[in-house]
């Protein structure tokens, strides 16, 4: 009879808990939070943004479903704003179930309120799903609205609150019930609340989104991050340890162990060092499988010791691992976080998505991405410099950490020597340019090279050449050569080059009286700037480090000497910290009828803080500044 009690008295927590949430309701009367100085010139302004996430998994009682609200309130300064906010979708996406409630209204200035009836909210296109449309909202108008949903349920989800309005309140409540487990990540402008037993989170004052350049934009955002499960036991199997001992339990889909014996004897390295050992292994694989496209049907048995075939992403990850097992080299599987996007939890895995899964060798210090396709065997894929990545042992069966390094920027090279002649007419140039690239650069683009070679569709090479050789620059590529195309240059890191022929479409020079004023510095292309961005919010984060040295040599034409060249010299360091500072200098000489340039651009950091803004800004602007620059020629006068 207790038992029986028990689990009546169980399924009746479980229905209150998903009762409570589908009986929510606004006030009759609204009351919202005055509007900050700083705000009242804002075009919108977000009064509150409330969320609430209930979770109920219970096959035996009461089944499984996932309900969400949001209630919204948002006031039009501006009548520029309207199309924004008067078109509401609830919860748009493929889960839900049925739209429980949907209510909205709106305030007017004087304190009318006009409740939209339930013959304005109409189907969507989508399944399930209700939608409504605010007509004649005016400046100064509030809409309001919540709805609540019934979706099936997922296994984590996102709710980001920053918006390009600001945000007086956010609000976010997640509860489960029945067998259901989850877990709450919330960035740091949010503050844990508990109230007569109700847990939630809430962030005041959200500052508006603002686009910044080379920001870790995702990582950055005022955001909800939470993660559901639907029982304790699946909540454990998160802990990294077991997370680790599982997967590494998985098949791949396409090959079995025996297969990669086979290879590994194919390719008959066993008396090579370790390091080479990795190098051919690695080498082999990147050169002869590909991954699938998205979409694409996964063929479930290949012949890998013939190669040129297609491979799921955990296959790549198993091909690696069965050979290292095979050759006995020492290794750690690795999970890691893209630092733009946040980081790992130190006790359990939290996003799949946003979880990669890569090997280190701790004796060589050096890191294998198996689903990199352009990155070679050495340094760790670029995403995940300067992070702390949780590693497991394999042979010792033990947990590690891994501490991703900042490669220096001296790895990443990009080069250019340029000669420059004018046309007869004196407007146009031809260019005779070499393009050398090393480190990641080189990699992506020696990658990305190959793959539009092999392609039918030749403009898109053409235009890939006129683009890294002279960036958004109209030229007309008269005749190219690529070097040291094969994958294996990017163990030695030795350079992918371009050697490149091109004619200027658009004019480089400009008359002024008797004086020829040729922009020179447009041979490096157009170059990003920071002009406008006069302040800064977020840290600066870089993908990676890197130098740039460009050789300039202008033919001067006959019948000319040089005026002056002062804008094309500049000299800018960054004062902060000699070990990461980044610097832009160019030089200038005339020798006989040529002038020649040198530039040197370096950026020794991925990271620079925000409160060195201005120190970077100066720097980053510099190679923009150059772009713009021209040397001014004169008539020789005769004699």
């Amino acid at each position: 009879m207790k038992k029986i009690l028990l689990i009546l008295l169980f399924a009746f927590f479980i229905k209150t808990q998903a009762q409570e949430i589908k009986s929510y309701t606004w006030d009759a009367v609204p009351i919202f939070a005055s509007i900050p100085e700083e705000y009242k010139k804002q075009p919108a302004v977000i009064l509150f943004d409330k969320r609430w996430v209930h979770t109920r998994i219970n096959a035996n009682l009461y089944g499984f479903a996932k309900f969400k609200m949001e209630h919204f309130a948002v006031k039009i300064n501006e009548s520029s704003e309207i199309s924004k906010y008067n078109k509401v979708t609830a919860d748009d996406n493929t889960t839900i179930r049925d739209t429980k409630d949907f209510h909205a209204r709106v305030i007017k200035p004087n304190g009318d309120i006009r409740v939209l009836s339930e013959s304005q909210i109409v189907n969507s296109d989508l399944k399930n799903v209700k939608s409504i449309v605010f007509e004649g909202v005016e400046k100064g108008d509030i809409l309001e609205y919540y709805f609540i949903v019934k979706e099936n349920p997922t296994s984590n989800g996102i709710e980001i609150y920053q918006k390009d309005a600001p945000v007086l309140h956010a609000e976010f409540t997640l509860t489960d019930s029945g067998s259901a487990m989850s877990r709450v990540y919330a960035s740091g402008e949010f503050h844990y609340n508990k109230v007569k037993g109700k847990i939630f989170y809430t962030a005041d004052n959200i500052q508006p989104l603002v686009n910044e350049r080379s920001s870790k934009k995702f990582r950055n955002l005022v955001k909800v991050l939470y993660l559901i499960t639907g029982s304790p036991a699946e909540m454990s199997n998160k802990k990294w340890e077991t997370y680790f001992k599982n997967y590494i339990r998985n098949k791949p889909y396409a090959f079995s162990n025996g297969d990669v014996k086979k290879l590994v004897q194919k390719l008959d390295i066993k008396d090579k060092t370790n390091d080479e050992k990795l190098t051919i292994l690695d080498e082999y694989i990147r050169t002869h499988f590909e991954p699938y496209a998205e979409g694409e049907t996964i063929n479930t048995k290949i012949k890998i010791t013939e190669g040129n075939s297609k491979l799921a992403r955990r296959d790549f990850v198993f091909l690696y691992k069965y050979a290292f097992d095979i050759l006995k080299i020492p290794y750690e599987i690795i999970a890691t976080e893209d630092r733009f996007i946040g980081d790992l939890d130190d006790e359990i895995v939290t996003f799949y998505e946003f979880t990669d899964i890569n090997f280190y060798f701790r004796d060589l210090n050096k890191f294998i991405s198996p689903n990199e396709v352009y990155l070679a065997y050495g340094n760790p894929s670029y995403e995940y410099q300067d992070t702390k990545a949780k590693g497991y042992n394999v042979q010792k069966k033990q947990e590690s950490y891994v501490y991703a390094p900042v490669v220096s920027s001296d790895f990443t090279k990009i080069a250019t020597e340029s000669v420059l002649t004018l046309n007869p007419d004196l407007t146009k140039v031809i260019i005779d340019k070499k393009l050398s690239m090393t480190g990641y650069t080189g990699q992506m683009l020696r990658y990305s090279y190959n793959d539009l070679a092999n392609n039918d569709e030749k403009k898109d090479l053409t235009d890939f050449v006129k683009d890294i050789s002279i960036d958004d620059v109209d030229v007309k590529l008269l005749e190219h050569k690529a070097e040291n195309l094969e994958f294996k240059n990017n163990y030695t890191n030795t350079p992918f080059v371009i050697n490149s022929k091109l004619e200027s479409v658009e004019s480089f020079t400009e008359k002024a009286g008797n004086l020829l004023m040729v922009n020179l510095g447009k041979v490096i292309g157009n170059q990003a700037n920071l002009y406008q961005e006069n302040t800064r919010k977020t840290d600066i984060d870089l993908k990676y480090t890197k130098e740039y040295h460009h050789n300039i040599i202008f033919n001067i034409p006959k019948g000319y000497q040089v005026d002056h060249y002062n804008d094309l010299v500049i000299d800018k360091v960054m004062k902060y910290d000699e070990a990461k500072n980044c610097f832009f200098k160019s030089t200038v000489k005339v020798e006989g009828n040529q002038v020649i340039i040198t530039i040197d651009e370096k950026y020794k950091a991925i990271n620079y803080p925000k409160e060195i803004y201005q120190e970077y800004r100066k720097v980053y602007n510099a190679s923009a500044d150059f772009s713009k620059a021209s040397i001014v020629l004169k008539p020789i006068k005769k004699k």
